[in-house]
């Protein structure tokens, strides 16, 4: 089996599990994706010219593959920034809410001028 056959196989199964990470278990599909990419990056580097047209043909459907799995990965990386941000968010309240006089500035040192 040639490398352009393995790697394009490769970049289906990688586009097939970017495509279910809306179904949910996001932790086994981002250990699936990792999985992939690596498979992928160690044959990407043994992918020689000289091309056949077959091969070419399957090269443009990788090409495009990859726009769909690069954008579906953008979007995963900020649904995974927002989840982050959100329970940052619930910790800092929750502590405000436990001791609300925490973050209170205490500024009234008195001085006395007159000697």
């Amino acid at each position: 089996m040639s490398s352009v056959l393995l790697c394009h196989s490769i970049t289906r199964q990688l586009k097939e599990a970017v495509e279910g990470l809306a179904d949910g278990g996001r932790e086994s599909i981002i250990e699936t994706v990792e999985k992939l990419l690596a498979e992928r990056q160690t044959l990407l580097g043994s992918i020689k010219p000289p091309f056949s047209v077959d091969e070419q043909l399957l090269g443009k459907e990788m090409m495009e593959w990859n726009q769909e799995i690069d954008r579906k990965l953008i979007l995963l990386r900020t649904e995974i920034k927002r989840d982050m941000n959100g329970l940052t968010k619930k910790k800092s309240s929750a502590q405000r809410y436990t001791n609300p006089y925490q973050s209170l500035q205490h500024d009234g040192i008195f001085y006395d001028k007159k000697k």
